[in-house]
């Protein structure tokens, strides 16, 4: 991401733009990969080294691929590794073990024995969007994993808050993400939720995000959530900014992992299935250079997510359903001219903003007003430009400044007292 024009001065304020000098200095901290996951990679045709090297190009660190047989993921484990990728694997022993809840659990220990050695190995795929009732099922099999394989997470995704009670399993959304953990007690959350169809933004997008959120926080968890990569129904095809919008409002709620649904493009025709990142010869589509070009500016602040911790998620208005408004005594007062999530984050002693554009597609001047104690800010650049640096004078009575947001953008900026 580019250092927008950035300052278009708020009237009646004095704010110095510097890009040097800074007022204070961000951290590298650890090199580590924040997740980023393919979901439906190359499929059993495609396990060639180009078409894994392609996947790792386009800023993605973990591939689900379902190939289901042992060979194949084995065969998967190796392209992998060789391309700096890491795999979640589906087996189909697995998958007998979740559908037949009569079937001992024994074959588990084959499976793990297939796959924990291998350096490109993360995890085991479980099952997508489970009834309430398959929890007690799930349960066994996760707590069998872990005794197996402790460093290796099981991984279930959960359906969103648009799903019915007889999908849930459970009167509420609420109570099938609680019965979820009570049960299961996963290493992490997964949920998937597409917001953006032809008829604009689902009204519960960020309900969904606030109840992920706060459950994750109550059991100490992190959570990874989805961004709709293929067309298809009543779902639009991506561009730069609806990947952003997904993206970065699941960053700014503290996910700790970002899904693609899908990498590969889906077979059948019971869902309109149209291009996804790359087509059925594994050849690059144009939203795989979308998602390689938005993996990047992602990639450029990912020490950064990875190091800080969510506090607290606000909106300006208008408020979307289930969420909270701006306070008054917090460090932003008030972000007006454009629809906004607002997360708070920390990093040690060190205090972070990142403000998310909820319009997907306009460009608009967000007029933001700071806290008065605050002497300054740090943008936090997703691309190699320098940091902007903020400063106020001791004698401005309003700490205020005009930010360009561009369509379902961000901007982070580290805080100075």
């Amino acid at each position: 991401m580019k250092i927008r024009s950035f300052l278009r001065l708020a009237p009646a304020v004095l704010v110095i733009a510097i890009s040097s000098a800074p007022l204070g200095a961000v951290s590298d901290g650890p090199k580590k990969a924040l997740p980023i996951m393919t979901w439906l990679g190359p499929g059993k045709d495609l396990l060639r080294p180009d078409i894994f090297r392609k996947v790792a190009e386009a800023g993605f660190s973990i591939n689900m691929s379902f190939l289901g047989d042992r060979e194949s993921n084995l065969k998967a484990l190796d392209l992998a590794g060789d391309a700096g990728l890491a795999l979640m694997i589906y087996d189909d022993r697995v998958a007998k073990l979740v559908e037949d809840a009569s079937l001992p659990l024994a074959p588990l220990a084959q499976v793990v024995a297939d796959y924990r050695n291998h350096s490109a190995f993360f995890g085991y795929y479980i099952l997508d969007e489970p009834n309430a009732s398959k929890f007690g099922r799930l349960g066994e099999i996760v707590r069998t994993l872990a005794a197996l394989d402790p460093l290796h997470p099981a991984y279930i995704n959960l359906f969103p808050t648009y799903a019915n009670a007889q999908q849930l399993g459970t009167e509420t959304y609420e109570q099938h993400v609680a019965a979820y953990l009570a049960a299961v007690k996963p290493a992490f959350i997964s949920y998937d939720h597409y917001p953006i169809t032809d008829k604009g933004l689902r009204a519960d997008y960020y309900r969904n995000q606030e109840i992920i959120r706060t459950a994750a926080l109550e059991k100490h968890l992190s959570f990874w959530a989805f961004t709709l990569s293929v067309p298809h129904a009543i779902y639009l095809p991506p561009t730069a900014a609806r990947l952003r919008l997904q993206l970065f409002s699941d960053l700014v709620y503290g996910a700790r992992g970002l899904q693609y649904f899908t990498y590969a493009t889906p077979t059948g025709n019971d869902y309109d299935w149209k291009p996804a990142l790359i087509d059925a010869q594994g050849k690059p589509t144009s939203s795989y250079d979308l998602a390689r070009q938005v993996n990047a500016e992602i990639r450029a602040i990912e020490t950064l997510v990875l190091r800080w911790e969510s506090t607290a998620v606000f909106h300006s208005e208008p408020l979307p359903e289930g969420t909270r408004p701006l306070p008054s005594d917090g460090p932003i007062r008030s972000v007006k001219n454009a629809p906004a999530v607002i997360g708070l984050f920390k990093d040690g002693a060190d205090a972070y903003v990142m403000i998310v554009h909820r319009d997907y597609e306009n460009e608009e001047l967000a007029i933001v007003e700071f806290d008065p104690g605050i002497r300054g800010l740090i943008e936090i650049a997703m691309d190699p430009t320098p940091p902007v640096v903020l400063r106020w004078p001791e004698s401005a009575p309003f700490k205020t400044a005009a930010l360009c947001l561009r369509p379902g953008d961000a901007r982070i900026f580290k805080i100075v007292r």
